[in-house]
């Protein structure tokens, strides 16, 4: 198990069509193909993501692979197939002491890449990071709509925790929030 702010271990893996998957931190080298594909998937119709095109700038992208290398309580991941970024997930653990614990974290994967194991190795990679001394739960949120994400996180551990209502205003249409959570390392016990 590694320790907070050991370097991410790269992992190789073949994906379901039989194609290499590689999962590892993300480098400045990566920020355009990782803006690219947010802009893909925040394009699709039935917006799974928060941001709209264009709305990521290269220079975010820089500063959250920064954060993720230079943070030991920060993860910036890409997943690569054949050579080509297929997905990414970042996050970082909350800044306030009472949730410290907690680590908050989103992710994307490419439209042609979904169902052949890429979101699976992102997070996996992710709750093997975060189930160090520190970390004790992880948790995302989730657009309503986005059914398939949900019942990808439900298969991966996680519960529904909440839904914020009306929770984001996206190109006039307002959104509901599902808040999802799963412990990782040591168990959690309400109030201990």
């Amino acid at each position: 198990m590694a320790a907070l702010g050991t370097t991410v271990a790269t992992t190789v893996a073949t994906t379901a069509d039989g194609r290499k998957l590689v999962v590892r931190a993300g480098v400045a080298g990566d920020a355009r193909a990782v803006r690219d594909l947010i802009d893909a998937v925040a394009g699709e119709p039935d917006v799974p993501l928060l941001a709209t095109p264009g709305s990521i700038g290269l220079r975010d992208v820089k500063g959250l692979i920064g954060r993720g290398a230079r943070d030991p309580r920060s993860l910036f991941l890409v997943a690569e197939v054949a050579g080509e970024i297929a997905g990414d997930l970042g996050g970082s653990g909350l800044p306030f002491a009472p949730s410290a614990h907690v680590f908050e974290f989103g992710m994307s994967v490419g439209a042609r890449y979904r169902g052949l194991g890429v979101g699976s190795a992102l997070l996996e990679q992710t709750i093997a990071w975060a189930a160090t001394p520190g970390f004790t739960k992880v948790i995302l949120s989730a657009f309503p709509h986005n059914t398939r994400a949900i019942a990808f996180y439900e298969r991966h551990g996680f519960t529904l925790e909440g839904r914020r209502a009306l929770q984001f205003c996206r190109a006039g249409r307002y959104l509901d929030e599902l808040l999802m959570g799963r412990p990782v390392g040591s168990p959690l016990r309400p109030g201990a």
